[in-house]
């Protein structure tokens, strides 16, 4: 008999290691299962993660493309508005000289109107005697 006990101890105790073995197999088969779910998991993440960064890139250039092109057309505007404020200060600065030129022309050809009158006395001289004596 206990032959029996030493057979059946072992045999009981292969069957329990086949159980182990059995358990561990659904164990390691439904990790595996998992692994590849996440495995899954990761690959999606990894390819949202290098669409949003192309996203980015493209919506990045465009902004840049964008400010580029306002920045241009600010300089434009800027560079209009200087050159108007520039002819500006010119044509008002030639209109005054204009001004002043006509008014001083004026004066001379007056006063030098008058200067002759006064200066040839017998004309002057004339005109009032011919008043004065009517």
């Amino acid at each position: 008999m206990p032959d029996v006990t030493i057979g059946s101890s072992m045999f009981e105790t292969v069957r329990h290691q086949g159980e182990q073995i059995d358990v561990h197999a659904i164990k390691i088969a439904a990790l595996e299962k998992a692994d590849q779910h996440h495995d899954e998991r990761l690959k999606k993440l990894e390819d949202n993660a290098m669409k949003l960064e192309n996203t980015v890139m493209s919506e990045s250039r465009e902004t840049r493309t964008t400010m580029k092109e306002q920045v241009e057309k600010l300089f434009v505007i800027v560079e209009n508005a200087m050159g108007y404020q520039s002819a500006r200060t010119a044509q008002t600065h030639e209109l005054r000289m204009a001004k002043l030129n006509t008014w001083s022309t004026v004066f001379l050809k007056v006063s030098g109107g008058v200067v002759g009158l006064l200066s040839s006395g017998g004309a002057l001289y004339y005109v009032l005697q011919h008043y004065i004596t009517k």
